[in-house]
């Protein structure tokens, strides 16, 4: 399910008609460790790498040892780790594996991915003290954090992961744009707008293949050459708001051998 990011950026965003002004937008790119499920670590790592990839990121703490090993034997980049917790009403409660992987990080530039799931009449209060307590275990580590926004969690929205990242008052917290995420808890919203005010804090962003009226996750993620969402627009908009964070390739669910996929590079 991986086809080569860079190659269909390069080769398509490049070519508008403003191309001097859009080569000095040159984003890192990586894919997400979902799309490497099916290989060992190390052979998962290796193809990113033959294919142009300039990291794996999004990496659950469960295969963060086995990961890092490969990434450190084929001298890749780590980009981030997709960890979380549950907020409550009174309390949040934080997956188990979160302290120690932000500890093995120390001193990488990979970044924090951090999901809120929603508990019991979860509230706010909640997720910014939860969203704090991560934040000052990753200062300490020298990490950054992005609040994740999910669909049917507690932060599934842009601009409520923007609010909490503020109300942290913490110089290390930003959010994540999540195409698929976007298009299923915000359908028809302003999407410039909604870039523009976390731009600020916008550290992180992914996409994937889409369908503009998708409501499902078989329309919302698929193969990056499939589906009417303009990739191209969007692409422009962060090189309009001079993002220079990294770019990944959503892989959830997509059922495509990623060799097989490498090979298919796709223009726009």
């Amino acid at each position: 399910m991986i086809r080569t990011l860079a190659s269909w950026i390069l080769g398509g965003l490049l070519n508008v008609s403003m191309a001097a002004e859009v080569q000095t937008f040159a984003p890192k790119l990586y894919a997400f460790e979902n799309g490497l499920s099916s290989l060992p670590p190390i052979e998962g790592v290796r193809l990113l790498k033959q294919l142009g990839y300039q990291g794996v990121g999004s990496v659950n703490t469960t295969k963060l040892a086995a990961i890092q090993a490969a990434c450190n034997a084929e001298d890749f980049p780590l980009v981030s780790i997709y960890v979380g917790g549950r907020v409550n009403s009174e309390n949040y409660e934080l997956e188990a594996g979160l302290t120690p992987a932000i500890r093995s990080l120390k001193g990488s530039q990979a970044i924090v991915e951090l999901f809120l799931q929603k508990g019991p009449q979860s509230t706010d209060a909640q997720a910014i003290a939860m969203v704090r307590e991560v934040a000052e275990q990753a200062a300490a580590a020298g990490l950054r954090v992005v609040i994740y926004p999910h669909a049917y969690f507690h932060v599934e929205r842009v601009d409520h992961a923007l609010r909490i990242a503020k109300a942290t008052k913490m110089d290390n917290v930003g959010v994540a744009f999540n195409l698929c995420h976007f298009l299923k808890t915000q359908p028809g919203e302003d999407l410039a707008k909604n870039l523009r005010d976390a731009a600020p804090r916008l550290w992180s962003v992914s996409l994937c293949g889409a369908d503009r009226d998708g409501r499902d996750w078989g329309k919302l993620i698929r193969p990056l050459d499939e589906g009417d969402f303009d990739q191209k627009n969007l692409l422009d908009h962060f090189r309009t708001l001079g993002y220079g964070g990294s770019i990944g390739l959503q892989c959830y669910n997509i059922r495509i051998a990623p060799a097989e996929q490498g090979r298919n590079l796709y223009r726009i």
